[in-house]
């Protein structure tokens, strides 16, 4: 019994050990995927529906590598070709009564404590101007860098991006799309984008989303850092996404837990060990 117990012991060190060295990618899925039932859904599945995101910051034998990667899903644009150039996620017009807005792209976020933190360009946007009508400052935001909603950076919602007027029926209010700041702004940390583009949805059918962004970023993992955190954040699911797929934010992702099936391979394989371990005995 004495053996027994000890033995106990040493297999739960082991396995603490083995999931603080290891970090599996976490998925945040929509399990309303092309069921009809999406409660956040405005508008046109093939148009609007967001499928999922996995995120992952790497880890090995010696902690954090400093490289961390994102693979979001989702489904944008009106019929091709009137989004214009399908692989780079241009702008188009959503016509909603007779009011017109050019909707682009939304943000990718990260919310921690019901908080968003931060978040990652899908494509380049921000500097002098407006859009739809509406000042959208005048800090450049870089497609694939990390930024912290902190100091000047700010975010806006879908109302404050759309033309006036739009009716609100037909867009997601009141959800938040992107970044915005009155001054120069700096990354936390830079990065890149690949955009693949497969053209294969349609109201009935998809059985994988139109789009699949890729980011790919990579920094210094100096414990104490803010790059340091963010990695921690992702890794422990503290911090979660938030995202909206376009600037209309007729669909949201806003991940709470990660998929259940994240856990379920690394689980399995700490099962068989304390099984291994018991028939030894």
């Amino acid at each position: 019994m004495v053996r027994f117990f000890f033995m106990r012991i040493y297999l739960v060190f082991c396995i603490l050990l083995v999931q603080s060295l290891m970090a599996v990618p976490l998925e945040y899925n929509n399990s309303a995927w092309y069921s009809g039932l999406d409660p956040y859904l405005v508008g046109k599945r093939e148009n609007f529906m967001i499928q999922g995101v996995k995120v992952d910051a790497i880890r090995d034998a010696n902690g954090f590598t400093g490289a961390f990667t994102a693979v979001l899903k989702f489904n944008y644009g009106g019929p091709s070709p009137a989004i214009g150039n399908l692989s780079t996620i241009a702008p188009y017009n959503f016509n909603t009564g007779g009011v017109v807005s050019a909707l682009h792209a939304a943000d990718l976020f990260f919310k921690k404590n019901g908080v968003i933190r931060y978040g990652i360009p899908l494509v380049d946007h921000g500097g002098p101007g407006n859009v739809n009508g509406n000042p959208m400052g005048n800090g450049l935001f870089d497609d694939g860098d990390l930024y912290q909603i902190t100091g000047g950076v700010q975010t806006i919602t879908s109302n404050q991006f759309l033309t006036p007027g739009t009716n609100p029926s037909l867009f997601g209010t009141g959800r938040t799309v992107r970044m915005t700041s009155g001054s120069t702004v700096q990354a936390l940390q830079s990065g890149s984008t690949q955009i693949y583009f497969n053209g294969e949805c349609t109201e009935t059918v998809c059985p994988m989303a139109e789009y699949t962004v890729t980011f790919n970023l990579n920094g210094p993992a100096l414990e104490g850092s803010d790059w340091y955190q963010f990695l921690v954040g992702v890794n422990d699911g503290s911090l979660t996404p938030y995202f909206t797929g376009s600037a209309c934010g007729n669909d949201l992702l806003d991940g709470a837990v990660p998929e259940p099936s994240t856990w379920a391979m690394l689980g399995a394989g700490l099962m068989g060990m304390l099984w291994r371990g018991r028939r030894r005995l």
